[in-house]
This record gives C-alpha cells, structure tokens and sequence, in this order.
C-alpha cells in the first residue's frame, strides 16, 4: 500500500522531530559536562582558598599566642618567659579539652539517631 504524500510528510515529520530530539538530549548533556567541569574546577579552587586561608589563621593565632607569652613573661613574670609559656600552655588545653568534650557529646552516635522521624514512621506521636 504505497503511502500518500501527506502520510509521507507526516512520517518525515515525525523522524525530524525524533532525530531534533535526539540533538537537543546530546546538546544538554554536553552543555551538563561543562558545567560540571566548572562546578568541580570552582570547588577544587574555594577548597584550596579555604585550606590557605585556615593555615594563614592558624599562624595568625600562633603569633597571637608568642606575644602573650612575650606580654605575660615581661610583665607577670619578671623575665621568665618558660613560666608564662607554660600556663599559657595549660590555659590553651584546658580550652582544647573543653571543646574536645563538647564535641564529642555532640558527635556521639546517640544523638544521631532521627527520634522525632522514627516516631512518626512509627505512628507514636505525642500529639
């Protein structure tokens, strides 16, 4: 059964349609891989922006921390730098522990635990 030329250009039509289609996906997706590439590149700078800025900090607080003892020695301690760069030292570890306790009771598995959602999935509300 031969095909009439509107039945003809309808199925040209169609194939056009599909293989546009199939043109416009492929265009989207490499439009998606460059994007991506960009995302990760921008990522892979703010993370080392990040990492120097963290470093530059860290000396910052070390300098910080050398006047201090310098202050405390001279003033304190008359001259005796050894004992202001000890309570100093005590000082800033009673802190570190402190914050090291706190963030462990925070971290901890327990609290990880999604009571509130499990509660209602399990249809106990309080409510």
């Amino acid at each position: 059964m031969p095909f009439t030329t509107e039945e003809r250009s309808m199925s040209a039509l169609l194939r056009q349609v599909a293989e546009d289609g199939a043109h416009l996906a492929r265009q989207e997706v490499s439009l998606a891989r460059i994007e991506f590439a960009e995302s990760a590149r921008n990522v892979g700078h703010g993370t080392g922006f990040a990492v120097a800025a963290a470093l530059l900090g860290l000396l910052t607080v070390q300098m910080l921390m050398f006047a201090v003892v310098l202050l405390m020695g001279a003033e304190l301690f008359n001259g005796r730098w050894w004992i202001a760069a000890l309570v100093l030292t005590g000082a800033l570890g009673v802190a570190a522990f402190v914050f090291l306790a706190r963030a462990r009771a925070l971290l901890s598995p327990r609290n990880m635990i999604p009571d509130q959602t499990i509660a209602t999935l399990r249809g106990e509300t309080d409510a």
